[in-house]
């Protein structure tokens, strides 16, 4: 290791950039005794991002240069589970201790290894179950020593969740891999507080419901029941990924009385006797617990707008979770650590999982052979994969092609006769009739030259429908407007004949009544406020410079609002959905709007192939305004068989309500606020008329007109289709 500066501060290094590391980071920003001196992860965009936001100053692809050239102390491993026992046990060799996001490993066999390499090495271990620490709990822990809920009757955690990568992916995930990595990845929360509180159980018995097929020939089970005993003590846990409302709760009942802990809700109450009658006895334990829920959440409530105008530093309780098991590890390390990071619970979690998972054995048909042992870090077969070389000869390149409107243009294009090629990060999110219709797939990105050079071998069009995300203009402008400049820059030097960019109708702001053609200018108010409508809009701007000034052959296309095959009924472009029971409606919700089928779009892209002469054009493809979102709504919830709560909601009040968030926001100088611009509301509200005209007079263009069509095609089919996969 290279020599340091001597400073009393204990230097921390971060493996793995993941969502995960945001939180990490922040608490360990807080904590004086330490120094964030370096990030590690695979993907350089993620370390960058982690380590501007943060101030890292020393950045790695490559955990073992950063052991050598940093003197760490501790290493932060944020990893999927699979990795946890190679990296920390090549941390521990080289000196370090390590902090490990649960579980500690995946196996029980890892886990004891590694804790008898730290023991060989003198060095910590700990294992980050945040929950432990949640104020509520650590409550909740006192009563139960101090004997105010008796002896133990029954104990139930519960954990219903939406697992939102069932439907987005990736696939390719660990996590998803075999259906009985759950319980390595997110059940260890809930095993954490069963082996906290019941350390010997016995007789666990497990079923599985639910199984939903995933891309790659993958399945899942999305509810998982547990029951066991500790001695006179049953105990029982309940895991649902479906999507319903989110529950996270443990139950504990006692001889004494009834503790029930809600983490999502951040309350803890206890039911227990008063000295009254049955009657009377009843009505003040509903009472007491039901106000000390409301002063409870009040007090959580109250903290985040504190928060929000900087008069307050706690934290929301999942993160301040974070922040007191961090805190509490960096107290204890190099001596006994707190029992609740310790290896103990650390390897009592993962025994439970392993337990579980042999317990299903007989209820899930393996994979393939070798996955018989639930113990083994299963990965899902790699797909006909070139990883910087293309296998098949193709002709049209299409980036982003796992998302929405990409697979259908994939296959508009496979049925077209064109040979499609796709660049994607991780090849194993690729639907599973990629493979069968021909379709040439490589691993690569745009942040990645080489494989885009070598996507791009004997390509002559190209069609551009991946998009960057992130919270702020910055975060745009480096995952979206940078790499789709440089992608387009690369294409004309290798001589790509068109460049198809998809962009958005949401770059336009014209009044109800307008008509929108594609001279029409985009909207400076919506520029402003809107960091996903601004990449477009800089987008188009910087590649129609690059075709008037440098001939690059651009044909732009603006979609409307998509539905179809494979779309979410939630659709934002109907309104603003806060949560799956209630649509907040842009306006009164009903203005007609430029509804679309995934499949139409397509349709016109791949057809613009066929025509010449329309370099430099662009194009709106919207369908004809003749669905309103209450008719949406309504075909949404007779297909669903569920009720929407529907709130009309003016411009006015949209802007008004963005207004105080901002004042808010600018009060607490936080220096993401941004000043409303009430055109991005009263242009969602006050529809005006897109004309799809250009498309349909120079791509012979004939997107479905029959309402009913629409309807059937766009809204009750894939309503049907998200809530049997559900």
């Amino acid at each position: 290791m290279s020599k340091q500066e001597p400073s009393n501060r204990t230097r921390v290094g971060i493996l793995g950039a993941g969502y995960i590391a945001d939180y990490h980071c922040a608490s360990l920003a807080r904590l004086p005794s330490v120094e964030l001196a370096a990030i590690c992860d695979l993907v350089p965009e993620r370390v960058a991002a982690i380590a501007d936001t943060y101030g890292i100053p020393a950045r790695y692809t490559d955990l073992a240069a950063m052991i050598e050239a940093e003197a760490l102390d501790v290493i932060h491993i944020l990893t999927p589970p699979q990795l946890h026992r190679a990296t920390a046990q090549q941390i521990l060799e080289a000196g370090c201790d390590v902090f490990i996001e649960k579980p500690l490993s995946h196996t029980t066999a890892d886990c004891d290894a590694l804790i008898a390499l730290a023991r060989e090495h003198g060095r910590t271990i700990g294992t980050g179950h945040n929950f432990l620490f949640f104020e509520t709990y650590e409550a909740f822990c006192r009563d139960l020593e101090a004997g105010r809920l008796g002896p133990l009757d029954h104990v139930e955690v519960v954990w219903g969740k939406p697992l939102g990568q069932l439907r987005g992916g990736p696939f390719g995930a660990w996590m998803l891999a075999d259906p009985r990595n759950i319980l390595f990845e997110v059940a260890p929360h809930s095993f954490a507080h069963m082996a906290h509180l019941l350390p010997c159980i016995e007789d666990l018995d497990v079923t599985i419901h639910d199984r939903v097929e995933l891309p790659r020939d993958l399945v899942f089970y999305r509810k998982w029941l547990l029951h066991g005993r500790a001695g006179r003590t049953t105990v029982s846990a309940r895991f649902s990924f479906d999507e319903a409302y989110p529950e996270h709760q443990l139950r504990v009942r006692g001889a004494n009385g009834l503790a029930i802990l809600d983490f999502e809700a951040n309350t803890y109450v206890v039911h227990e006797h008063t000295a009254q009658l049955l009657d009377i006895d009843r009505f003040l334990t509903t009472a007491r617990t039901s106000l000390t829920a409301l002063i409870q959440s009040g007090k959580t409530l109250a903290h985040f707008l504190l928060s929000k105008v900087r008069l307050s530093r706690t934290n929301p309780p999942f993160p301040r979770s974070i922040d007191r098991a961090i805190e509490c590890f960096y107290e204890t390390r190099g001596r006994e650590l707190d029992e609740r990071l310790g290896t103990g619970i650390g390897r009592a979690a993962v025994e439970l999982a392993e337990r579980a998972a042999r317990a299903v054995e007989d209820q899930i048909q393996p994979l393939s052979a070798e996955r018989n042992d639930p113990a083994q870090a299963v990965s899902v077969p790699d797909i006909r994969i070139a990883v910087h070389e293309p296998i098949g000869p193709a002709d049209t390149l299409v980036v982003g092609a796992t998302g929405f409107i990409g697979q259908a243009l994939v296959k508009s294009l496979c049925e077209r006769g064109f040979a499609v090629r796709v660049l994607v990060r991780d090849p194993r999110g690729c639907p599973n009739w990629f493979e069968p219709t021909g379709v040439d797939v490589v691993r690569g990105s745009l942040s990645d030259e080489d494989s885009i050079r070598q996507a791009l071998l004997g390509i002559r069009n190209v069609f551009h429908l991946a998009r960057g995300g992130g919270n702020t203009w910055s975060d745009f402008e480096s995952t979206d407007v940078q790499p789709t400049l440089r992608f387009a820059e690369i294409c004309q030097e290798q001589g790509v004949e068109r460049f198809n960019y998809t962009s958005s109708i949401s770059i336009y702001g014209e009044p109800a009544g307008a008509t929108i053609t594609e001279t029409t200018l985009p909207s400076e108010g919506i520029a402003r406020t809107n960091a996903y409508a601004k990449s477009k809009i800089e987008n188009e701007r910087r590649l129609t410079e690059m075709h008037r000034d440098k001939g690059l052959p651009l044909v732009i296309f603006r979609p409307g609002i998509v539905v179809g095959e494979g779309s979410s009924p939630y659709h934002w472009g109907i309104g603003e959905w806060a949560y799956s029971s209630v649509c907040r409606l842009w306006g009164t919700g009903n203005d007609p709007l430029p509804l679309v089928l995934v499949d139409d779009v397509a349709s016109a892209m791949a057809a613009s192939l066929e025509v010449t002469g329309i370099e430099g054009a662009s194009f709106n493809l919207c369908g004809p305004a003749i669905v309103t979102a209450n008719d949406y709504l309504d075909a949404f919830e007779s297909a669903a068989g569920l009720r929407v709560k529907r709130l009309a909601t003016p411009a006015a009040r949209h802007f008004g309500e963005a207004v105080i968030k901002w004042g808010i926001k600018t009060a607490g100088r936080d220096p993401e606020a941004t000043r409303p611009s009430y055109a991005n509301f009263s242009s969602r509200v006050s529809r005006a008329h897109f004309s799809n005209a250009a498309a349909c007079q120079k791509l012979g263009w004939e997107p479905v007109s029959d309402r009913e069509t629409l309807i059937r095609l766009g809204v009750e089919f894939p309503t049907r289709a998200y809530f049997e996969q559900s």
